[in-house]
């Protein structure tokens, strides 16, 4: 039983991976890595909680600020 929620957990994390990178690839228009708040003004949805990601304050969102979403 621990070996399957072992799995389960190991799962969910890469599939939060993939999330991450698909949302970064979605977004990242000039493929620095990154979500510039410019870029991020492509969704309104996304634009709409951009501060309140952008934890540093830098302008910007990485994987690690996004690792939640």
């Amino acid at each position: 039983m621990k070996i399957l929620i072992t799995l389960g957990l190991l799962t969910f994390a890469s599939f939060a991976l993939v999330a991450q990178e698909d949302l970064i690839s979605k977004f990242d228009l000039d493929s620095d890595g990154k979500i510039s708040v410019e870029e991020a003004s492509t969704s309104p949805s996304l634009a709409a909680i951009f501060t309140e990601l952008d934890k540093n304050g830098d302008g910007y969102l990485s994987t690690e600020e996004i690792k939640d979403l």
